[in-house]
């Protein structure tokens, strides 16, 4: 009868001890929660700074005036093949 109760005793003891284990076990791990980066409100943003001034264009040759009709540019794609 002492065997008996002993084998119940150790049934009940695992069974108390040993059913919460599988639920714990899913939410022992830490949550670590970080934080966003830190601003700095106490500078302000510089400036942007101004474009540089436009460099005026050569007055000698227009823009609009085609090549000279000595200078031929033979490309292949990409590849100059004239001599």
């Amino acid at each position: 009868m002492k065997t008996k109760a002993l084998r119940i005793a150790g049934g009940v003891a695992l069974l108390a001890l040993g059913a919460p284990l599988p639920a714990c076990a899913q939410f022992n791990y830490p949550m670590i929660i970080v934080p966003p980066p830190a601003q700095n409100y106490a500078l302000p943003n510089p400036a942007p700074k101004a474009p540089p001034p436009e460099k005026p264009k050569p007055a000698d040759k227009p823009a609009d005036a085609p090549n000279s009709a000595g200078v031929t540019q033979c490309y292949q794609g990409r590849t100059k093949v004239c001599p």
